[in-house]
């Protein structure tokens, strides 16, 4: 098959959706699919993909979002693709995969993502009234609704039930595979060959280790985590948090410092083999207020770390409450989130969560991934075919 993949930007290093695109784009290479990469920013990191920029107008905001639709829509058309699949925000597919979930969705979660009730009323206000919001919104109905989407593949259920009760779209037309993992890259076994290495990196001995990463620290519930370790701190000192990221902290440092459990974080930044760090972990936590399906917490779940997040992650349907880990309802109580974290330090309740995290991430191995995919675009080039034929008879 001739496919096309769009993405605002295709750079596999930075990890995230864009290196989970990467894999599943590597993986149609080598099942002999003629793979093209529509992007305004791409990392040649494959000589059998085609690259293709799409320029945009990068200020104001509103249009860089505008020239990219367009411009996405107008390069890939007349093409001849038997698939052009779409991930971010662009027109002219036939396959949708939203890894950014539906966005009234994730708006109201970032709005209650902000502390305070005026700036949370005041970013509401400022979004009301924000052409590239409306923008955004309007493009998400059009891409969520269009005729010419022959299937939307959902990364979770609660991506399909978001996108089912946002815009009442028949279920039959939305197929969920959630994302794979590379099992290879991500694995137990490199606790033998990380975790001592990177313990002494960062000055760590025995200590539990509890990780967590994003680059949104605001939206995945950064601040219900040093809550949560304030709690911890009144009882133990036998703990560090690892944060990984881009973003600002002094604010969270501030806190932190307020609670008495600075001295227990460790602000990393970005950093390279993110697996290193699984493997110098005891445990994964992430408090998010939405998540489409977190990368992260699949990653974890492989590498044989229990995880603890919320509902409002879509990765969450792959795990049962207390076994791989945790799930839990309000992302802002940091009581419950240091109760569930207090369970892990018990050595044989976390190694049996270990060994059933890995269980269950075997059960979602790339390969598999992609093969229920090229399984959905088989799907839509014979439903093609078929109103092809049917047209030229009438």
């Amino acid at each position: 098959m001739k496919i096309a993949l769009n993405i605002y930007k295709y750079l596999p290093t930075k990890g995230g959706g864009e290196g989970y695109l990467a894999n599943f784009a590597d993986q149609l290479a080598e099942r002999g699919h003629e793979v093209h990469i529509f992007a305004s920013e791409w990392e040649n990191n494959n000589s059998r993909l085609y690259y293709h920029s799409i320029p945009v107008i990068r200020y104001p905001k509103f249009l860089k979002d505008v020239s990219f639709a367009i411009n996405s829509w107008r390069r890939m058309s007349g093409q001849g693709f038997d698939i052009v699949q779409v991930v971010g925000r662009a027109l002219g597919m036939n396959v949708f995969n939203p890894h950014c979930g539906v966005e009234k969705a994730w708006l109201k979660q970032d709005i209650q993502s902000v502390s305070y009730p005026f700036y949370r009323f005041l970013k509401h206000i400022t979004r009301f009234f924000s052409l590239r919001q409306n923008f955004i919104l309007w493009l998400d109905r059009k891409q969520y609704t269009d005729k010419g989407v022959s299937r939307i593949i959902a990364i979770s259920d609660m991506i399909k039930n978001d996108i089912i009760k946002r815009y009442n779209i028949d279920h039959q037309k939305i197929k969920v595979v959630y994302n794979g993992v590379d099992l290879q890259r991500f694995t137990p076994d490199n606790r033998n060959k990380y975790r001592k290495v990177v313990r002494e990196k960062l000055s760590l001995g025995e200590e539990f280790v509890i990780l967590y990463i994003s680059n949104n620290f605001r939206l995945k519930g950064l601040l219900t985590l040093i809550k949560a370790l304030g709690e911890l701190k009144k009882s133990r000192n036998d703990f560090k948090a690892l944060i990984i990221g881009r973003g600002r902290n002094s604010s969270y440092r501030k806190i932190a410092k307020r609670l008495n459990c600075l001295e227990n974080l460790m602000f990393l930044g970005h950093v390279k083999d993110i697996e290193t760090y699984y493997a110098a972990s005891d445990i994964y936590v992430h408090p998010t207020f939405y998540d489409s399906c977190s990368l992260v917490v699949t990653e974890s779940l492989a590498s044989g770390l229990p995880v603890i997040t919320t509902r409002y992650d879509g990765a969450s349907g792959v795990i049962d409450n207390g076994i791989e880990g945790f799930v839990m309802e309000n992302p802002m109580d940091y009581e419950a989130l240091a109760e569930k974290i207090s369970l892990f330090f018990d050595d044989e309740f976390r190694e049996k969560a270990s060994i059933a995290a890995r269980e269950k991430a075997e059960k979602y191995p790339a390969e598999k991934n992609c093969e229920e995919i090229i399984e959905i675009y088989n799907e839509v080039v014979a439903e093609s075919n078929e109103d092809t034929i049917l047209s030229s008879r009438s």
